[in-house]
């Protein structure tokens, strides 16, 4: 887990249908300065992508908070819609957090989810991880229910196991 300081800033932000996730508070206490933006159901995903990116330049431009630890808790929607909307939120986290210092891009789900959306953020990680080759920026995938989601305690594993609770991917160079 990173270091705690009053100058960095968190962005979390809950696609439609999202719940909240127990352990979100543990981010929000290493990078106090938090920006949360939340979907309606009834907003589409180009509008909330939009919404996102003018937020988070918002944010960046009048805090000078630096971007710490970036959440994306995912929907119950899986259409390619929803993944583009999902990639190019991670994309405008990460462009935000910059590459020079350690950060936190965390990709969030349901662990009653079926394997496709499970899937989806791992694929997603993998793809972010890749890019981020040589930097100090790491992509984890997480998911909210399950046996250790109260204690934030989550046991880290190798991609090979699709259904962890937890993993972390460091870009590597």
């Amino acid at each position: 887990m990173l270091e705690n300081s009053d100058d960095l800033m968190s962005i979390v932000v809950l696609e439609a249908g999202a719940a909240w996730p127990p352990w979100l508070t543990e981010y929000q206490r290493l990078a106090p300065n938090a920006v949360v933006i939340a979907q309606a159901r009834s907003e589409a995903p180009a509008a909330f992508r939009s919404r996102v990116v003018h937020r988070i330049a918002e944010a960046t431009a009048s805090t000078g908070a630096r971007v710490r630890v970036g959440v994306i808790v995912g929907g119950d929607s899986l259409d390619d819609e929803r993944l583009a909307l999902r990639e190019q939120v991670a994309r405008t986290i990460l462009k935000a957090m910059g590459t020079g210092r350690e950060a936190e891009l965390v990709l969030a789900g349901d662990a009653h989810e079926l394997e496709g959306p499970r899937h989806e953020l791992f694929g997603l990680a993998g793809a972010l991880c890749q890019e981020l080759g040589g930097t100090n920026v790491s992509v984890k995938v997480r998911f909210s229910s399950g046996p250790h989601s109260k204690s934030g305690v989550m046991r880290s594993v190798t991609p090979s196991v699709p259904d962890a609770e937890v993993l972390t991917l460091k870009g590597g160079g």
